[in-house]
């Protein structure tokens, strides 16, 4: 005979629905995966950003895209700003038409690439030349 209450069920039930970490990090990479390769060009050169550790590490001025709860794809823009407000872990990105969005870390999945300078589009142009060419002995 089961001697809880209803609550004590729910209660029970929510426990069991909560993830270890480990499982939390298999599932969230089985979805990261799944994006990259149906976004593959999208998401060329972006990084998963996979806690609070990371977003506060980013640098302004790199570019962000994010999936919304819902699994949709935004195209984001630049990060201009980082910040927390209620407990919340906001960040202030700008797009191409020079719209500002908030987008909140929490309410997001966010992928982020450093930006790029002249330099590193030359090293990332000559490796694949080298690839392309390459010389045998």
């Amino acid at each position: 005979m089961d001697d809880k209450t209803d609550r004590e069920k729910l209660i029970d039930n929510f426990v069991e629905n909560i993830y270890s970490q480990k499982k939390w990090k298999k599932k969230i990479d089985r979805k990261i995966k799944k994006w990259k390769k149906k976004y593959n060009k999208e998401l060329e050169d972006y990084e998963f950003v996979y806690n609070e550790d990371e977003f506060y590490q980013l640098k302004i001025g790199g570019y962000i895209r994010y999936f919304n709860l819902n699994n949709e794809l935004k195209w984001g823009g630049i990060l201009l700003k980082k910040f927390k407000q209620d407990d919340r872990n906001l960040m202030i990105i700008g797009n191409s038409n020079f719209k500002r969005l908030v987008v909140s870390y929490d309410k997001n999945y966010i992928f982020y690439k450093g930006h790029k300078t002249t330099s590193d589009i030359n090293r990332k142009l000559f490796i694949s030349f080298l690839e392309k060419y390459k010389f045998e002995d």
